[in-house]
């Protein structure tokens, strides 16, 4: 071989080796990058352990919360302080005397707010993804009976609350605005009653969000309300915290006021309070009222009797049962008018005699007074409730409709003794929340 060619081939085999090399260097750097980089394999495995390992933490404490709430639905904080000495890579618990309140868990602060809520601080502000909510329409056809109260949310996350104990109707919408319906299912004596959830605050559709706030209202001839809040109303009506003139006041009208407000709703009955056995005067002694749908309207009842009733419907439950307050009343008309009909406010009855099982048994349809799954409260009895007349001999007031009478509409407002019970004409609805 001449020396040229030897030379031409060595030269051949380092430029080979050069491009190796290159080649290699390249391989490694794409490896390099790929291990370690911002979006690298090793990069993102730290990243994903450092998420589990926050979660983890904010699960512990949230678990810890979650025992420790008392029969009156809030946090102990006696029990929550034991909950958390006992839960393994927390330090501070000690400390908790009161909320909020803030520990350290396997090295990340963790901050447990009065409401029960959990937030979780730490390197990087990581934000960990809240957990989605429960939807109406899956535990409405899954029939899910809730062991403890429950937020859950419809398909345009309208929150509903849901107390322990109950479930959702098979019949219930499934949006807020079609008026979503739970059921009582482990209270014995109460088990089948049902209530509606109304709406407080921004309400949510496809295509708009509305606003419904809690208040007192009146309402013009073409329906539109005018909030009244704690003013007097047509000169004489007001919602009092107490009265000496006989009638019963709201169990805790500031206390409703603020959970309504802070649960975004409340409950009201599905149908006027009813009883297993029909009434046929007032000295009939019936204790027990119900709000299923089968069962007989609960009437010849004064107000501080309905009162009585309304109350003792779920005594000692974590939430809390009344008799109607005007607040109560005024607001969901001005949800029904929403999103049901617009002019509801006065709508005359719809039956010309009373139904005393509720018109939700009447055949023909064009009589069954229902807006939003909410039945009779233009039409059949009058109803009493918490508001109270200036009037001292006449300061039980009464609202809605009266069969066969369409002077009389839902926003009505009347007064009468605390001692009438006469008629049939007067009954009364429950009110529930948390």
């Amino acid at each position: 071989m001449s020396k040229k060619k030897q030379e031409k081939e060595k030269a051949i085999t380092l430029i080979a080796l050069v491009i190796t090399i290159i080649v290699l260097l390249i391989l490694a750097g794409i490896s390099i990058a790929t291990l370690t980089g911002e979006n690298g394999v090793l990069t993102k495995a730290n990243t994903a352990k450092t998420n589990t390992d926050r979660a983890s933490a904010k699960e512990k404490v949230q678990i810890a919360v979650k025992g420790s709430y008392g029969t009156n639905g809030s946090i102990e904080i006696a029990t929550l302080r034991t909950n958390l000495k006992q839960t393994e890579g927390v330090t501070g618990a000690e400390n908790v005397t009161s909320l909020p309140a803030t520990v350290t868990v396997d090295g990340y602060s963790v901050t447990i707010e009065p409401n029960g809520k959990v937030t979780l601080e730490g390197e990087g502000n990581i934000e960990l993804e809240e957990p989605k909510k429960v939807k109406v329409e899956d535990v409405k056809n899954n029939e899910i009976v809730f062991d403890t109260k429950t937020e859950i949310e419809d398909n345009y996350e309208n929150k509903v609350v849901v107390p322990e104990g109950f479930k959702i109707t098979k019949d219930s919408a499934t949006d807020v605005t079609g008026g979503i319906v739970i059921e009582d299912v482990t209270n014995e004596a109460t088990a089948g009653s049902q209530f509606v959830w109304i709406p407080v605050g921004k309400v949510k559709t496809a295509n708009e969000t509305k606003t419904i706030e809690l208040s007192r209202y009146t309402f013009a001839d073409n329906g539109i309300p005018t909030k009244q809040r704690e003013n007097t109303i047509e000169t004489y009506y007001q919602e009092l915290a107490s009265s000496s003139y006989g009638n019963t006041t709201a169990k805790d009208i500031e206390i409703f006021k603020t959970s309504a407000t802070t649960n975004n709703g409340y409950y009201i009955g599905r149908y006027e309070a009813r009883s297993e056995t029909q009434r046929t005067s007032k000295n009939q002694a019936l204790e027990q009222v119900t709000v299923k749908p089968n069962d007989y309207i609960y009437n010849y009842v004064t107000q501080p009797k309905a009162a009585t009733l309304a109350r003792g419907m779920y005594a000692s439950s974590n939430f809390t049962s009344d008799l109607m307050n005007s607040y109560a009343w005024d607001t969901a008309i001005v949800f029904i008018q929403n999103f049901g009909q617009a002019n509801y406010s006065k709508q005359g009855s719809l039956n010309t005699s009373l139904a005393t099982q509720g018109t939700n048994n009447l055949t023909d349809t064009t009589k069954q007074d229902k807006q939003l799954n909410i039945w009779d409260m233009a039409s059949n009895s009058f109803e009493w409730t918490t508001e109270t007349h200036t009037n001292v001999d006449f300061p039980c007031v009464d609202r809605g409709g009266i069969y066969s009478r369409t002077s009389y509409y839902t926003s009505f407002r009347n007064h009468f003794s605390a001692t009438n019970a006469d008629s049939y004409d007067f009954s009364f609805r429950v009110a529930l929340y948390l």
